[in-house]
């Protein structure tokens, strides 16, 4: 359980450690979260300053419960032109695009004018300085932009450099022309008349410019800011809603689409009150001048016959007569009226154009409530159609209503067409059996009859139609909109909602300190090198030898020019691990190695030679680097002996020693490349070389060529006490402490160790460079003598 317990406490302490330095790595970037930060503030002010204004317009509207007709539809049965609304038919026909396309044409949006900013550029409704008269019979360019420059009170010039789009294909329209006010200015383009404004001076300005909308593309622009929804789920109450950079485009707009719809709603209303009176005044032209005639040959028989009245058997004769030829026509108009319904009822424009049941005496309540629903449904899938496709769910569950209002519609006229047909035959055997009566009677009153016969009818049918268009004619007028409105869209209500300045700046600042942190974030990801002492120590289990600090001084051998310095101390430190390495006494090699050139093992070699011969212990360097040498450079001598000259046996080894400035401090170089460098180590001669150096020197430091490239160091690093592996900081890949890790495992190389070259550490925590080293002494315990940067000498006058 404690074992539990400590592995638990560990893991915790490794994830912390991680964090931490997560953080750091950070907070050491600070100056690119600044800077970017910085940048993003200024890219959310632009934004903030180049976008355009935005602001809120509502209106209310109330719906009716049910239409307000006086009760027509209870005065006079048949009519039912009143009926209970929807509030979201009401809604389909807010936002419908011919609603929305009416409105936007009778405010006048065919022209759009805008006035050029530094920034943006600003939008003019009604305060521009030019008026366009458009020609209708022309159809001009839309959504092009038109500069116009005044030349003179007169004259103006017009450019156009922009692109439309014709066809799905892309074309260029450019060109520069001068126009004259109060005259149509026509090319390929473009036929329009251009009225400059009362107080217009002539004045020479390019500021303006004006866009000829496509109304189809403003329209459905318009539809997509329109917010229309219910108040609340209890109210039968609408809340318009929209954004628009004009505040009082918006509201005339908003305004002119709730006149377009209670307009719309109205003649809806109306339609089947005026379609009534469009039949009955269809009727009535031909029925007057038929009373007329009717009314004349009556007058003038009676007056050259000399016959006042019929008698007594001829009256009554008469008034049968007049009954049953009056209940014939009506028979007739309902037969016709069924025939023209059942042939119409499927085609939408007719039925529209179709007179009430009631007007030629048809009572039927079923036959009446039905024609009036598919009116309906007619109308509303006609406002439907403008807002969805036919594979929307509501569409396709309205033409199944349809269909089924149809079918049933069509079985209700069969049935009635059928009666009144019967009705028809007993009306005309009936008529037969009061004729026969009627040729018992004398002959003048046989013709004063039939004339009277026909003067009744007209008479009592143009008595009936007049009925009928009064009371359509009194529906009509009592007729008033399903909605009205509660609150109309004001400027006064107007409310702005952008640009919203504190949101830009907040989110470009979260954007620019985003982009230094996914930078971070992934070249920390996508990096496999080694970065710091605690990666190697997780990875690699063999023993750490050093930090060895970055070399900020232009020597190669800092150590030596300056002993008090970080990177001395870091040195100082490897040359106290070497002794715990191996406590062996006699005379230590150490073999110095790398994985591939770049990681700094002759300038580790080099100076950890220097720093132990400054303890009194007399130290050779040896340049085992046959392939490509570099020792020679830095103490600036000749190679043209060393030790491959000693393995050739071309020299002795007293005769390839060289000595330093450096007491105690002397070094071999590689000599001339030989064209077999690893055959020439392993002849046999290099154990001699090892072995007579151990006689005169108290360490021997190997430096060797890269291990990863050729097997020269693997050969030499036998033959020594310590086998140092040089890692570069931010350079070494990971993946090469797998290759120690075997070469220990294998035992190719014995007693070996890491040390990790080149270490820098910014910010906080450990540092080295210009700033300060933290070893547990504080700021400023070693004496560096840095070479002096502007950078640094205008941060210390900054700070000062």
């Amino acid at each position: 359980m404690q074992n539990i317990n400590e592995l638990v406490d560990y893991i915790e302490k490794e994830d912390e450690l991680n964090i931490k330095e997560f953080l750091f790595k950070l907070l050491s970037k600070w100056y690119w979260f600044a800077l970017f930060g910085f940048l993003g503030l200024c890219a959310g002010f632009i934004m903030a300053k180049r976008t355009p204004a935005t602001f809120e317009m509502s209106s209310s509207v109330l719906i009716n419960d049910e239409s307000k007709s006086m009760g027509l539809d209870k005065l006079f049965d048949g009519f039912n032109l009143g009926s209970k609304t929807n509030v979201e038919n009401h809604i389909l026909m807010l936002q419908s695009y011919t609603l929305n396309l009416e409105a936007l044409k009778n405010i006048g949006l065919n022209v759009s004018w805008f006035k050029k900013g530094m920034l943006k550029d600003a939008g003019l409704y009604k305060n521009h300085p030019f008026h366009i008269m458009l020609d209708k019979k022309t159809d001009n360019l839309t959504d092009v932009k038109l500069n116009i420059t005044p030349m003179s009170k007169t004259s103006y010039l017009l450019t156009v450099n922009d692109i439309y789009f014709k066809n799905g294909e892309k074309h260029k329209v450019e060109f520069e022309e001068v126009g004259k006010f109060y005259e149509t200015f026509s090319n390929e383009y473009f036929d329009f008349i251009i009225l400059p404004n009362e107080d217009f001076k002539g004045e020479k300005e390019d500021n303006y410019y004006f866009i000829i909308n496509n109304l189809d593309k403003l329209t459905k622009a318009f539809q997509k800011k329109l917010d229309v929804s219910l108040a609340n789920k209890k109210a039968d109450g609408i809340i318009l809603k929209m954004t628009e950079t004009i505040p009082e485009r918006g509201v005339d707009y908003m305004n002119e689409l709730i006149g377009s719809y209670l307009r719309y709603g109205l003649n809806e209303k109306n339609r089947t009150s005026a379609n009534t009176v469009r039949f009955i005044d269809a009727q009535l032209e031909g029925i007057t001048d038929s009373l007329k005639t009717a009314g004349e040959q009556f007058s003038n028989f009676r007056s050259e016959r000399g016959i006042v009245d019929l008698s007594q058997e001829a009256t009554f004769v008469v008034e049968r007569l007049k009954e049953l030829e009056i209940e014939k026509q009506q028979s007739i108009r309902k037969i016709e009226y069924f025939k023209n319904l059942h042939d119409y009822m499927g085609d939408v424009e007719q039925m529209q154009l179709m007179a009430s049941p009631s007007v030629v005496g048809i009572v039927d309540a079923g036959l009446n409530a039905q024609v009036v629903k598919l009116s309906e449904l007619y109308t509303k899938r006609s406002s439907l159609s403008l807002s969805v496709k036919e594979i929307n769910p509501a569409y396709q569950v309205l033409n199944e209503e349809i269909t089924s209002t149809l079918k049933s519609l069509e079985e209700n006229i069969k049935n009635l067409h059928n009666n009144a047909e019967v009705e028809l035959t007993n009306l005309n055997s009936q008529l037969s059996t009061i004729e026969l009566e009627l040729a018992g009677l004398p002959q003048t009153e046989q013709e004063l009859i039939n004339i009277k016969r026909s003067f009744d009818l007209n008479n009592e049918l143009y008595t009936f139609l007049l009925q009928k268009r009064a009371e359509a004619a009194i529906t009509m007028a009592s007729n008033v909109p399903d909605a009205h409105i509660l609150d109309p869209a004001r400027i006064e209500t107007v409310e702005q909602k952008g640009p919203k300045t504190t949101f830009n700046l907040l989110i470009g600042l979260i954007l620019g300190l985003a982009i230094p942190f996914m930078v971070i974030v992934l070249s920390d990801y996508f990096n496999d090198t080694i970065q710091s002492k605690e990666e190697l120590e997780k990875t690699c289990k063999l023993p750490f030898m050093a930090e060895i600090a970055h070399n900020h001084y232009p020597q190669e051998l800092p150590v030596m020019q300056n002993p008090r310095s970080a990177i001395a101390e870091t040195f100082r430190s490897l040359r106290i691990n070497l002794n715990y390495m191996t406590q062996e006494s006699g005379a230590k090699v150490v073999a110095v190695h790398s994985m591939v050139p770049g990681e700094g093992k002759t300038f580790i070699s080099l100076n950890l030679a220097s720093i132990i011969a400054m303890d009194n212990k007399k130290v050779l360097l040896v340049g085992c680097d046959l392939r490509k040498p570099r020792l020679h450079n830095l103490f600036n001598s000749h190679n043209d002996s060393g030790l491959s000259t000693y393995l050739n046996n071309n020299n002795t080894f007293s005769e390839i020693i060289r000595g330093t400035e450096q007491s105690n401090l002397y070094y071999i170089n590689s000599g001339p490349i030989p064209p077999n460098p690893s055959e020439l180590i392993g002849n046999g001669n290099f154990s001699a070389f090892i072995n007579e150096a151990k006689e005169q020197f108290d360490y021997i430091i190997l430096d060797n060529a890269p291990v990863t490239l050729v097997t020269d160091g693997l050969l030499t690093g036998k033959y020594s006490d310590i086998n140092l592996m040089v890692l570069r900081q931010k350079y070494s890949h990971k993946k090469q402490t797998e290759y120690i890790k075997q070469l220990a495992e294998r035992d190719t190389l014995s007693n070996i160790g890491i040390v990790l070259n080149d270490t820098v550490y910014e910010g906080y925590g450990k540092r080295y460079g210009s700033y300060s080293y933290r070893y547990g002494y504080g700021d400023g315990y070693y004496d560096e003598n840095l070479p002096s940067k502007w950078k640094k000498k205008l941060f210390k006058r900054l700070k000062a």
